[in-house]
C-alpha cells in the first residue's frame, strides 16, 4: 500500500515500459519508503518527437533523493523541486542512457558529458539552448550526430565530416559528385560499418519532416539543381527510404514511394480518424506513406495521441472518431499537426473516450481547441479562451479543462440514458392506459380512490418517484 505524503527516491530508469504501474490515473510506481510516484511523458521538440521525456512526481510528498544505475546521485540537490524530469533520445529503446536530468519545470539542468554518472549542473540551459544541449550529450553518450546539408564535402573524394553539435570528425564522411549529388558514409567504411543522424539541418536552419536514422550505411542527398525536380533524400533501413523537400516550405520534407515520388514536391491531404493509432496513410506517389502517431501520457489518467508528419505540413480532407464524421471543426489551412486528448485511465491505447481536439496551424504556432457540447458524438464546436489566446493549452491549464471535459461527457451520458428511460416510461404509461381503457369497455372497472384509481392513474402518480429512483441509478 502506497503512503502519501513520504519522502521518496526518484528512480530515473522506471519509464513507461518498464518498474511501474496502472491505475485509473495512469502511471506510477511504488519507491523503498512506500510513498507514491506519479509518471508522466512526453516528447521533444514538438512535432518532431527526437527525444523522450519522462516526469517523475511525488503524490503529495516531496523529493528525497535521485537514484540510478544502482546508486544515490548526491551531487544533484533536490532542494524543494516539485518533480524530475529525465530525457532520453527517442532511439535509446531501452532508455539506459539519460541525457539531461532536470529539477522542476525551470531552468534546473543537470548532465553528465562522459557517461560515468557524473552528474553537474549545466546553468547554460535554458528553452532557447536545450535542443542544441540535447543534440551534443546524444553525440557523447549515443554517438549520434547532426547532419547539415550545406556541408557537401569535396568533389570525388571522401573527407572527414565535422558535426555541427560536437565537432566530432571521426564518424562520418561525405563527399559529392560532378552532377549534385551528395553522399555521407561511415568514417571506416567497411562491412557491418554505420552511423547515426539525430536530425538533419541546413546551415542555421532546422529541416523539418525528417526522421532520426539509428544505424545507417549510407545517405545520398540529390540536389537537381540543374533539373527540374526538388532535392530527394534517400537511405536503406529496413527497407529503401525516400524524403522529397517539400515545395510549399524550402525546409519541410515529406516522405515519399521512390526517386520518382512528386517530383515537385506536394502537400499532402489525408482523412483522420482519432480512434486509430495506425493506418492511417497518404499517397506517396505509387504507394501509401504512414503517417507519424505520438502517444504521451499527460497525467490523471488523460493520454494525448498527436498525428503528423514531424514538421511537414499537411491539409485535412475529414476528422472521424470511431467512423463517425466529426462536424463543427474547421480544417482549411495546411496543418503542423492534430491531436487527440482521451481519458483512458489504466488503458493508454483505449482511444473510445475523445475528450479535446488539438489542431497547429502550420507557419504561424497557432493552437485552436474543439470539443464536444452536446450529447450528439458527432458536433463539436471551437473551444475559445479569453482574449483570444492562440497559444498551446498544457500543464495545470490542460488538466482542468479536461477534467471539465470529462464530467461534461459524464453528465450527457446520464442525460441520454435519462432520454431512453423517459421514453420507456412513456411507452409503458400508454400500454398501461389502453389496458385499462379496454378494461373498461368490457364492463369490468376497478374502482375509484387511491386504492382503485386504475392502473393508468397509477402510472402517472408513480412516475415521478419512478423517475428520481431511475435518476440515483445511473
Amino acid at each position: 500500500m502506497s503512503k502519501e505524503g513520504a519522502t521518496v527516491e526518484i528512480d530515473i530508469s522506471k519509464h513507461s515500459g518498464s518498474g511501474v504501474d496502472k491505475d485509473e490515473n495512469g502511471y506510477y510506481y511504488i519507491d523503498k519508503s512506500g510513498g507514491r510516484v506519479l509518471l508522466t511523458d512526453d516528447w521533444y521538440p514538438d512535432p518532431e518527437g527526437i527525444y523522450r521525456k519522462f516526469t517523475h512526481t511525488p503524490k503529495g510528498g516531496s523529493i528525497g533523493s535521485i537514484y540510478h544505475n544502482g546508486r544515490t546521485l548526491s551531487e544533484i540537490s533536490v532542494a524543494s523541486h516539485k518533480s524530475v524530469s529525465v530525457y532520453y533520445w527517442s532511439g535509446d529503446n531501452g532508455f539506459s542512457k539519460p541525457l539531461l536530468i532536470q529539477l522542476g519545470d525551470g531552468n534546473n539542468y543537470y548532465t553528465d558529458p562522459e557517461g560515468g554518472s557524473t552528474w553537474s549542473k549545466d546553468s547554460g540551459i535554458t528553452t532557447g539552448t536545450l535542443r542544441e544541449r540535447l543534440n551534443k550529450q546524444n553525440c557523447t553518450r549515443n554517438q549520434v550526430h547532426v547532419i547539415d546539408l550545406s556541408d557537401k564535402g569535396k568533389s570525388g573524394t571522401p573527407t572527414p565530416y565535422k558535426c555541427p553539435s560536437c565537432d566530432n570528425t571521426r564518424s562520418i564522411k561525405v563527399y559529392s559528385n560532378y552532377s549534385g549529388t551528395t553522399f555521407y558514409q561511415p568514417y571506416r567504411y567497411r562491412s557491418g560499418s554505420s552511423f547515426s543522424v539525430t536530425s538533419f539541418k541546413d546551415a542555421s536552419t532546422w529541416e523539418l519532416g525528417l526522421p532520426s536514422i539509428k544505424g545507417v550505411r549510407n545517405i545520398t542527398v540529390e540536389w537537381h539543381k540543374s533539373g527540374d525536380k526538388f532535392p530527394l533524400i534517400y537511405y536503406n533501413q529496413g527497407g529503401q527510404k525516400f524524403f522529397r523537400r517539400n515545395s510549399e516550405n524550402e525546409n519541410t520534407w515529406i516522405e515519399v514511394s521512390n526517386a520518382n515520388g512528386h517530383p515537385t514536391g506536394t502537400t499532402p491531404n489525408l482523412p483522420l480518424d482519432l480512434s486509430k493509432s495506425s493506418g492511417i496513410t497518404y499517397s506517396g506517389g505509387s504507394s501509401n506513406i504512414s503517417i507519424t502517431v505520438l502517444r504521451s501520457h499527460i497525467g490523471d489518467g488523460y493520454y494525448r495521441y498527436q498525428y503528423s508528419l514531424r514538421g511537414a505540413p499537411f491539409k485535412v480532407n475529414e476528422i472521424k472518431h470511431e467512423g463517425i464524421p466529426l462536424t463543427g471543426i474547421s480544417f482549411q489551412d495546411a496543418l503542423t499537426s492534430v491531436s487527440g486528448y482521451y481519458y483512458g485511465g489504466k488503458n493508454p491505447t483505449d482511444q473510445s473516450n475523445l475528450l479535446l481536439i488539438e489542431l497547429v496551424i502550420s507557419g504561424s504556432n497557432t493552437y485552436q481547441y474543439f470539443y464536444r457540447r452536446t450529447k450528439d458524438a458527432d458536433k463539436w464546436t471551437e473551444y475559445y479562451r479569453s482574449g483570444q489566446e492562440t497559444s498551446r493549452l498544457q500543464g495545470k491549464d490542460l488538466i482542468e479543462k479536461l477534467n471539465e471535459l470529462k464530467k461534461l461527457k459524464e453528465t450527457l451520458k446520464k442525460l441520454d440514458k435519462l432520454t431512453e428511460l423517459e421514453a420507456k416510461l412513456d411507452q409503458i404509461k400508454k400500454e398501461l392506459s389502453e389496458s385499462h381503457n379496454t378494461s373498461t369497455l368490457a364492463g369490468t372497472s376497478v374502482g375509484t380512490g387511491l386504492g382503485g384509481a386504475g392502473l393508468g392513474a397509477l402510472a402517472v402518480w408513480k412516475g415521478p418517484a419512478l423517475i428520481a429512483r431511475l435518476i440515483a441509478r445511473l
